[in-house]
């Protein structure tokens, strides 16, 4: 092999297998050839899909410039085929580029971050809307007497389990 070639890991990946954890640090990102690979936040113990990644995506590449815990994490979903960039290799062509190039990089790695914050934050304000709505009907029933409660459920519930649904599907509709 020659001493300029720069050759890049390829790996095969099972559905299941976690690529990132939230709260560690990676210095890798993964560029997906082929399958799926959902980006995930937990809370109350509940997986939350902030974002699905197809063929000619990437994931993690702000960790190839910052040295900062992961906020999300990445699992595949179907099995992929991802080409492995190390930050050292990534770093490596980055001194080739210049000055210039290296700010444009650290300014849109900011922007990156900003951006996959309000990602998250919005994932997680769609979930509390559901639970909100379901808290607020469950209040709802318990105002009336024990006499008067099956006969609003059999009125409140089917609007309700009509909210429900249609949140859900602005939820899945919106990944």
């Amino acid at each position: 092999m020659s001493k300029g070639a720069d050759v890049l890991e390829r790996s095969c990946l099972p559905a299941g297998k976690i690529l990132i954890r939230a709260g560690e640090e990676t210095a890798r990102a993964y560029v997906i050839q082929n399958g799926a690979i959902a980006a995930f936040t937990m809370e109350n113990d509940q997986k939350i899909e902030v974002e699905r990644f197809g063929a000619g995506t990437i994931i993690g590449e702000k960790y190839l410039i910052i040295d900062e815990p992961a906020n999300l994490s990445f699992e595949v979903i179907e099995t992929a085929t991802v080409i492995v960039i190390t930050r050292q290799d990534f770093q490596k062509k980055l001194t080739r580029a210049g000055k210039s190039i290296r700010l444009v990089l650290d300014h849109a790695v900011q922007k990156l971050i900003g951006y996959e914050k309000l990602e998250r934050a919005r994932t997680l304000e769609k979930q509390n809307i559901c639970k909100e709505a379901q808290q607020l009907v469950s209040g709802l029933l318990l105002e009336f007497s024990e006499e008067q409660r099956p006969e609003y459920e059999n009125t409140l519930l089917p609007h309700a389990n009509g909210l429900m649904k249609a949140l859900k599907k602005i939820k899945e509709d919106s990944k």
